[in-house]
């Protein structure tokens, strides 16, 4: 069961991600303080989409184990 479900968000993350990415194929210029460049506007809204999801989950990882050792 566990299997098909993974299968199944898998799947829908992969159509999300094209799907993003046919609908904004237009390329954007960014400039950060160390890196400058041009990509398509879809890759840019993922690579956020994906950094902004790693870095909430590492601040909910790191305030439980705060809790925790504050419990303890």
């Amino acid at each position: 069961m566990f299997r098909w479900v993974l299968l199944l968000m898998v799947v829908v993350a992969v159509a999300l991600g094209l799907f993003v990415g046919v609908l904004n194929p237009q390329d954007v210029t960014f400039d950060l303080m160390w890196v400058q460049g041009q990509w398509p506007l879809g890759a840019l809204l993922l690579v956020a989409f994906i950094l902004g999801g790693v870095v909430t989950w590492l601040f909910s990882t790191l305030f439980g184990w705060m809790r925790l050792k504050k419990r303890r």
